[in-house]
């Protein structure tokens, strides 16, 4: 290869300012079309001080650079041509990805196999519209389009493709993507003490006074290289007081959006559990007896604790890793989807079963074609070809600076 060709180079370089070595960095050029972005591009990897970065970056700022904007690198790429709206939403979820299965599919999307899979649903819509056209304009010819180019058995083929897709796919939200255990239960059981338990250091107040916890407050714990991110809410109770209304609307709305709820009960709420267990119904949940030192529990629990002397609190820890385990080694899936694919997907498959069903009954041939050019159109938006005003700035802001 002539070093024309050559579209990536390494340097080992000093960076100096106003005379003054700086650091000696590892830089990287990347020749357009071939970087990230499809333009020219630098990386320069620094050691990894605080003060370095400082330095580097004011030098950066005083030779007239700026920080890019959240995504911003990403969002060149997909208006250049290098991603996919896609592949460029599955890089923020690579990002935030809490576990290894997680980021193997998110990776997968990156890759472009999710993009290529509609690419090739889209290709087929495409084709099987021509002939619905050819029946439309040459009606008067001796010649059946619909029945030559068997088009009600692969427009059936494409739904049952899609449809499969729609099976096999993850569908993630922001909450979601992170493994968030719910503290929940009524007031004055120890939620907070247990809480502050497993993290090792007081993040919530505690107190003897029901009622203390109003908000949703959130931390994060390492368990088996897996990412907890526990979070404590306000006890559950009837009550006239506006802000902790407040927060047990909150800790009801949380339920829905947690991967595990942990109901916490006491020797003084224990008549409560088939309450919160009619609640709860199919919602992923154990049920916790705290203060085993003040008096054992009546009944069976999935885990019996002391928040004050920490008995018990590292089998809880195990039992939410093995129960977060077991919830997520469900039907294998294929990639991550977002909400949004998920309702354009929905969509095309409502106007296909529309287009099959104009067509098995060999009426309205051309309100069947503008069915499949909506189906082309949700796969459009869904790659990115066509898309709203305000989408790519709603997708490109979930990112961290830059990307």
């Amino acid at each position: 290869m002539s070093p024309s060709q050559i579209t990536e180079r390494f340097f080992l370089r000093d960076v100096l300012w106003k005379g003054v070595l700086v650091d000696r960095c590892s830089v990287v050029y990347y020749s357009a079309p071939s970087s990230y972005t499809g333009e020219d591009s630098v990386e320069i990897f620094c050691h990894g001080g605080l003060s370095v970065i400082k330095s580097l970056t004011g030098i950066f700022l005083n030779l007239g650079f700026r920080e890019a904007g959240p995504g911003e690198f990403s969002r060149i790429a997909f208006e250049n041509g290098k991603l996919s709206l896609n592949e460029a939403e599955a890089v923020v979820d690579l990002i935030h990805s809490e576990d290894e299965s997680r980021g193997l599919l998110s990776s997968e999307a990156v890759a472009g196999k999710l993009s290529n899979m509609i690419k090739t649903f889209g290709d087929e819509v495409d084709a099987l519209r021509v002939y619905l056209e050819g029946s439309i304009d040459f009606s008067d010819e001796d010649y059946d389009f619909i029945s030559e180019g068997s088009v009600a058995k692969r427009l059936v083929d494409v739904r049952s493709s899609l449809l499969g897709l729609i099976d096999s796919s993850l569908v993630s939200n922001k909450k979601l993507t992170k493994n968030r255990v719910l503290f929940f239960g009524p007031p004055n059981t120890g939620k907070s003490s247990l809480f502050n338990r497993m993290l090792g250091f007081e993040r919530a107040l505690v107190s003897n006074i029901p009622g203390t916890t109003r908000d949703l407050i959130d931390s994060e714990i390492f368990y088996n290289s897996v990412n907890l991110e526990l979070v404590d809410s306000a006890g559950v109770r009837e009550t006239d007081d506006l802000i902790e209304a407040r927060g047990v609307a909150l800790s009801e709305d949380e339920v829905h959006d947690s991967i595990l709820v942990l109901v916490i009960l006491d020797h003084f709420t224990e008549n409560l559990a088939k309450d919160f267990a009619s609640i709860l119904n199919t919602k992923n949940h154990l049920f916790v007896f705290n203060k085993s030192d003040e008096k054992p529990p009546n009944q069976s629990y999935d885990c019996v604790v002391s928040a004050k002397s920490g008995e018990g609190v590292q089998g809880l820890k195990k039992l939410i890793f093995d129960s977060i385990k077991k919830n997520n080694e469900g039907p294998k899936k294929t990639f991550i989807i977002r909400e949004r694919h998920l309702v354009l997907f929905q969509s095309a498959l409502s106007n296909l079963d529309a287009c099959i069903e104009k067509i098995s009954k060999e009426s309205d041939v051309e309100l069947a074609a503008e069915d499949l050019k909506m189906v082309r159109s949700s796969f459009d938006e869904f790659l990115g070809v066509k898309y709203p005003d305000d989408l790519l700035g709603d997708i490109f802001n979930d990112f961290c600076i830059g990307k």
